[in-house]
């Protein structure tokens, strides 16, 4: 079909706004306490000792209090939860997440019928404005269903066409219903850029951190709030940026890194700590690329179990016995670990 290729998105919305509290600088928000756990054989004898426990009713009076008991915990834990915040977009989601959970499970057959119900019940004076961002949540649902029958020429286009189902479903509701997608593919865009670009990797280091600050703030430049680690492989890993950073000297490229590290917020300490590790890391590199060539020497002038001989004294005379088991049973699996140009600031 004119080589367009489908791009398929799995999982349901629930996934999404799951994963959204995974990733950088998204705002926490504040989970139950975990239970204690203890251990199986106390769980076995606690559950000997003790009958199953015995549902209480929530709701004395009013309309709650006709709902089964476990709707009533339902509806407690939804209004206690989620009542107050029901202006957020997020709230509202995560509302309708939990219902339809409880919900699909007990009532198989009509559960969309009871939890607009329930719904009405709960949040009687907000109903009409409940229902309207439900209609939005099942119909984006019901599109993302058929996401996957449908052909796009390109990522971007398959992007273009998710984000305007998004705003015509949620208004700009959308953008704080996925803040945390539409951060990262700003950021991923300003990344291409930079990986296109001949300016000098100073420059590029600076015009990175700027559009860090300017998606996510000062919480950019804050190693506690940030994932420091993530935000430098992510520029690292540019294959521009490599090049550069290959053409350096071992003294130019700390200053580089270090302008980097000292860009996003590390403090001395940590400065110190990762010149010590890019000091292992230049140290194993090169021992690794002295052991390719040897080994690709080796192969032309051995076979066979004396080749594999050879190897293994190789290996054992520049990575000490015990690393080198490590690396044979890599490469009898096909990973040769320093086959591959090593990653500056990375591995």
């Amino acid at each position: 079909m004119n080589n367009k290729k489908k791009y398929i998105v799995g999982g349901s919305l629930s996934l999404m706004i799951a994963s959204m509290a995974m990733l950088i600088w998204l705002p926490t928000r504040n989970q139950p306490e975990l239970e204690t756990q203890t251990t199986d054989t106390q769980q076995t004898t606690q559950q000997n000792n003790q009958s199953p426990p015995t549902l209480v009713p929530v709701y004395t009076e009013g309309p709650l209090s006709k709902l089964p008991t476990d709707e009533q915990k339902l509806a407690q834990f939804i209004k206690s939860r989620y009542g107050k915040h029901l202006d957020h977009p997020n709230a509202r989601i995560q509302a309708f997440e939990q219902l339809k959970k409880f919900l699909m499970a007990k009532y198989p057959y009509d559960w969309e019928k009871r939890l607009k119900e329930l719904l009405k019940l709960m949040f009687p004076e907000d109903y009409e404005k409940l229902l309207t961002a439900y209609a939005a949540f099942a119909s984006y649902n019901d599109w993302q269903g058929q996401l996957g029958s449908m052909v796009f020429s390109s990522k971007e286009e398959r992007q273009r066409a998710i984000w305007d189902k998004r705003l015509q479903l949620f208004g700009e509701d959308a953008k704080i219903i996925w803040q945390s997608q539409l951060q990262q593919e700003q950021v991923e865009v300003a990344l291409q850029k930079i990986d296109n670009s001949s300016l000098p990797l100073s420059t590029k280091v600076d015009n990175y951190v700027q559009t860090l600050v300017k998606v996510y703030g000062d919480a950019a430049k804050n190693p506690e709030k940030s994932h420091p680690v993530q935000v430098m492989g992510n520029f690292l890993q540019l294959k521009s940026v490599q090049d550069q950073l290959h053409t350096l000297t071992p003294e130019q490229q700390k200053q580089e890194l270090t302008h980097l590290r000292e860009a996003i917020g590390l403090d001395k300490a940590a400065l110190s700590r990762w010149d010590e590790l890019d000091e292992k890391r230049a140290k194993r590199a090169s021992a690794g690329a002295d052991y390719m060539t040897e080994r690709a020497n080796l192969s032309k002038q051995y076979q066979g179990e004396t080749l594999e001989l050879q190897i293994q004294n190789l290996q054992n005379r520049l990575f000490g016995v015990d690393e080198a088991v490590f690396i044979r049973n890599e490469e009898k699996a096909g990973n040769f670990r320093y086959k591959e140009r090593q990653i500056i600031g990375v591995n």
